[in-house]
């Protein structure tokens, strides 16, 4: 064996009859390096295997000395020691073998760009086609839960014994690479000669592999398959529903009835069998069927373990059935609509003594429409991207019952601006265009159909909020509505009519009418205007008149691409002179409310007068546009099928560009006093986005909510601060609605210690994150892992993730950070698997995490969760309140610290100890409202050298004698027998 490990290989390799392809050699490789920059890391180690038609020739395996250390954790990753590496030869003495080695043959990769990347910055393999085996497995594996090359490999059933070690990962490349050009057999004929077609169209790598499979296909006279069609009767997404019809005389709820259906030796008590009958559930279903009977709004605070869902599914699904008026329930999280319509519904449906229809719906974007689809294959001018998420979209169709874009992956802004050119659009997909009775339906209206027909809606507040924002048209008409999540709905409503303009995306947008340049456009929405007049025989008159409309809005795109970008220069000088140092950084999004104080300096001038510029070009943009649309509507008597469609996207075209105007002129010059303008500064790539967002949602809540709809439960386990729902009646304008306090029914007394060092530094201090790190650390000890901490600031949890990184994995703890390594609920499910684990997360870690028993036995909570005043949101807010901090920042603080808790105990069962490592909590006199938002739990106060014995002990059963003896009572008494002046009268926050 040389010094470069280059085999060859006498064997052969099989996948059952695999001699395919042309007999194409490939070479499939990996590398491991020190880091991922290719401008600063190095190549450790080279793997490649060079193959054809499923038959492995040569190898290549080489470790390569970097000249550098190797990070610990890349050592502990890959196996490759620093002295393995310091005793192996340099790259620049492997490039030639390694270049013989794979000559001008396709590289076939996991992530293929980033191996690329780093031999391309050590002048190697320039010019070989790539293709990359996870863009093939985004469109052959549709999903599949995650694309990492592990996954994948266990999938298919290819070996993969050494992960990160150079070959054997080319090699495993090399076989989900043959395994997946082996399903392309079973592609449907057509839809390979369509990939094939735009694939050529957009000089797309991967069209390579679809030819060859076309061509196989032919060579093994397997003719023409053909694509399955599910006729339009056939399917429950397919078949028309019948709506419900709302019933003349309705009965009102028998809510005794109904009550008893959760008592012991009831039909629930029978089905489930750890039955636990709870007495607040059964209150809070009382609630909900009295509010249904009645036409009241209600207001519901449930603790943890409740059973709200079923509390209210219970009456809401009764009320539908016997009365015939549907019922919407609204989440804030995917997790809880999950568990709404695959767990409890399905239960509900085994149990109750009726019958019931429910449906999920889904914004409209998320619905492909096949007509618009169609039209985007159909472009002579697709791009690489494009053509990857079309043949995605191909493969998927016959598969999909839904349309729904959830089930595909698209791993980025580009990909996702593709969906949004084929998904069900409010302009272009009419009733009559894409309704059930069209030739083409849109996957939303078989939604919307099913909804209709449904008793019960689930959607999630995006979806409420937007529908309220078009003032329908997305839901079918409904009177009765449960918001579950209830303290979300706030926020749900600012994002829902926020109005965002970046340039990146604007000037995408306005390529959509001309993607190239010249005096005529060719290509688009406006040469597509061109050639239907000519097609439609219009006269020569009105078909000059368009043309020359068209002609002026193609040259016009550049010089608006060109003052956008001189307005957005603009704004970036002024962001550089007003954030100093804090201009450069790169762990968070610069973010610079734009106020009266702002427009007042001398420096805005610039911007004013650029903008000026810009906003005179935009106008005449918008006129322009506004006239070809007319011109367009006026020739209804020519026979021309896309006319309905250009004046549809062209009118949202325009209503783009008018907002974008708007929202420009409005933060720039002429502010509405009831919005808040900020604009923000990527932290990636240092692009600016425009904002604006309202200042109060309460009163659209309580006019097209609460006046509108006969009943409107509001629930959520975080409801209430200071015990009293005060502070969420003031947001939501919900000042006529009933409320509610309902206990959870855990033990926290016994189950739940929550522990404050007394020596804690307060957040400001230099040493208080060496503190955290040492809580963090004692704590992950006592506990054996199974522990979490949450952060405020990514910044502070990157920070403690470096430190403890090394000690921790010295210890034998497995670290997951949040940011590195997978969404949430990869980093969950790894963590529920793994002993002796601990977790780092920021803000989405704070709820919506479900982990029961041992798995989670200690919480850390860093710091009070209050919000970043200077967040524009926040600061303009704020003002808006005579004590905004404890009016309004203490509240959403003790709301999000509720949140946070309500992750350590999640079933009756369950015991751990909870560490709040804020001192405000007891230097402050605000902290003992934090404190008394909290459930009735033991609570120590004691040094942090006492919380690894304390921990211990807690958790080996010990009750309150685990505290130290300095502990004190769960919930001191007050200083004073008088409340603290920044109280109301009755020693409330209001």
């Amino acid at each position: 064996m040389g010094p470069h490990h280059f085999l060859t290989w006498d064997g052969h390799f099989s996948l059952s009859t695999f001699h395919l392809f042309m007999s194409r050699i490939y070479v499939a490789l990996d590398l491991e390096t020190t880091g991922l920059n290719p401008e600063k890391d190095a190549i450790i180690e080279l793997g490649a295997v060079r193959f054809r038609d499923g038959e492995i020739l040569e190898k290549f395996s080489q470790v390569v000395n970097p000249g550098r250390p190797i990070p610990r954790a890349i050592q502990q990753m890959t196996g490759i020691s620093q002295t393995e590496a310091d005793a192996a030869p340099p790259l620049n003495r492997v490039t030639s073998a390694f270049r013989t080695f794979v000559g001008d043959a396709p590289v076939v990769g996991h992530n293929i760009a980033f191996d690329v990347d780093f031999l391309r910055a050590n002048d190697l393999f320039n010019y070989n086609l790539q293709l990359d085996t996870f863009e093939l497995a985004l469109i052959t594996l549709p999903g599949l839960s995650s694309y990492k090359l592990g996954r994948i490999a266990e999938h298919l059933g290819v070996s993969l014994e050494n992960a990160h070690r150079a070959y054997d990962d080319a090699e495993a490349s090399m076989h989900i690479f043959e395994a997946m050009r082996q399903k392309l057999l079973d592609v449907p004929t057509k839809t390979l000669e369509q990939i094939v077609r735009m694939g050529q169209i957009a000089n797309w790598p991967l069209t390579i592999v679809f030819e060859e499979a076309l061509k196989e296909q032919l060579r093994r006279g397997m003719g023409r398959r053909q694509v399955e069609k599910t006729p339009l009767d056939k399917g429950p997404l397919f078949r028309r529903e019948q709506p419900l019809i709302p019933a003349e005389h309705p009965e009102p709820l028998d809510v005794d009835a109904l009550a008893a259906l959760l008592e012991p030796g009831g039909p629930f008590d029978a089905y489930f069998e750890h039955y636990e009958y709870r007495e607040p559930q059964v209150a809070m279903l009382r609630a909900v069927a009295d509010a249904f009977n009645h036409s009241r709004h209600l207001l519901i605070e449930a603790g943890t373990g409740t059973g709200k869902s079923l509390a209210y599914l219970i009456p809401a699904l009764a009320w539908a059935v016997n009365t015939g008026q549907q019922v919407v329930v609204s989440s804030n999280t995917i997790n809880l609509q999950d568990q709404l319509y695959h767990k409890d519904l399905p239960d509900l449906h085994a149990i109750l003594p009726f019958d019931f229809k429910a449906a999920v719906m889904k914004g409209r974007s998320n619905y492909l429409c096949p007509r618009r689809l169609q039209k985007l294959m159909a472009r002579p001018d697709l791009t690489p991207v494009e053509v990857s998420v079309l043949a995605r979209i191909l493969l998927w169709l016959p598969t999909t019952e839904t349309g729904d874009v959830s089930e595909l992956t698209l791993v980025n802004a580009a990909e996702r601006a593709v969906w949004q050119r084929v998904c069900s659009d409010p302009h272009t997909c009419s009733s009559a265009r894409c309704g059930m009775e069209s030739s083409q339906p849109c996957y939303f209206y078989k939604a919307r159909n099913r909804a209709e027909a449904a008793h019960l809606i689930i959607v999630n507040h995006a979806l409420l909020l937007s529908d309220i924002a078009t003032e329908g048209g997305v839901l079918p008409d409904y009177q009765h509505l449960i918001v579950d999540e209830a303290h979300h709905l706030e926020n749900a409503a600012t994002h829902a009519l926020t109005a965002s303009v970046d340039h990146a995306s604007f000037v995408t947008k306005l390529r959509e009418l001309a993607p190239v340049g010249g005096e005529t456009p060719t290509a688009g929405l406006l040469a597509d205007a061109i050639t239907a007049v000519r097609r439609a025989g219009v006269p020569s008159d009105k078909a000059d008149r368009i043309t020359d409309y068209t002609r002026r809005l193609a040259a016009a795109i550049p010089a608006l691409d060109m003052h956008i970008a001189e307005y957005m220069d603009a704004l970036d000088r002024f962001l550089m002179q007003h954030f100093g140092r804090q201009y450069d950084n790169t762990l968070y999004d610069l973010r610079l409310r734009i106020t009266k104080s702002v427009r007042v300096q001398p420096a805005w001038v610039d911007v004013e007068i650029i903008w000026d510029n810009l906003a005179y070009i935009l106008n005449a943009f918008i006129s322009d546009l506004d006239h070809l649309i007319k011109t367009l509507g006026d020739l209804g008597n020519y026979p021309m099928p896309e006319r309905e469609d250009l004046e549809a996207e062209l009118t949202a075209m325009w209503e783009s560009v008018a907002e974008a105007l708007a929202v420009g002129h409005e933060l720039t010059l002429e502010p509405d006093d009831n919005a808040i303008y900020w604009v923000r500064r990527s932290k990636f790539n240092g692009s600016l986005t425009l904002n604006r967002a309202p200042l109060h949602v309460g009163g659209i809540i309580e006019e097209h909510i609460f006046r509108q709809k006969d009943t409107v439960v509001l629930t959520s386990a975080t409801l209430r601060t200071a015990n009293s729902f005060d502070y969420i009646r003031g947001r939501l304008n919900a000042f006529e609605v009933e409320e509610l306090a309902l206990e959870s029914p855990f033990d926290y007394k016994r189950n739940a210690l929550v522990y404050i060092p007394t020596d804690m530094p307060e957040p400001n201090r230099p040493d208080y994150q060496g503190k955290v790190e040492d809580a963090i650390i004692q704590l992950s000890l006592a506990t054996q892992g199974r522990l979490m901490a949450l952060f405020t600031s990514y910044a502070q949890l990157k920070n403690v993730a470096e430190t403890l990184r090394p000690l921790l994995e010295e210890a034998g703890f497995t670290l997951f950070v949040q940011g590195e390594g997978g969404s949430r609920q990869q980093i969950l499910a790894a963590f529920r698997e793994t002993d002796r684990a601990v977790i780092l997360g920021t803000r989405s870690f704070w709820e919506g995490v479900d982990v029961q028993g041992e798995a989670l036995s200690a919480l850390v909570i860093t710091k009070l969760p209050f919000a970043v005043p200077n967040d524009p949101i926040i600061s303009a807010r704020s003002e808006t309140f005579d004590s905004p901090f404890y009016q309004f920042s203490v509240p959403e603080a003790i709301l999000n610290l509720r949140q946070g808790f309500g992750r350590l105990i999640r079933s009756t069962s369950d015991r751990g100890i909870a560490v709040l490592l804020d001192k405000r909590l007891l230097s402050k006199r605000y902290g003992r409202l934090f404190l008394e938002s909290l459930p009735d739990v033991t609570l120590c106060k004691a040094p942090l050298a006492d919380l690894a014995d304390t921990a211990q002990r807690w958790l080996a059963g010990g009750g309150e004698a685990a505290c130290p003896k300095r502990r004190i009572a769960s919930h001191p008494p007050r200083h004073t027998d008088e409340p603290p002046p920044w109280l109301g009268g009755e020693g409330r926050l209001f």
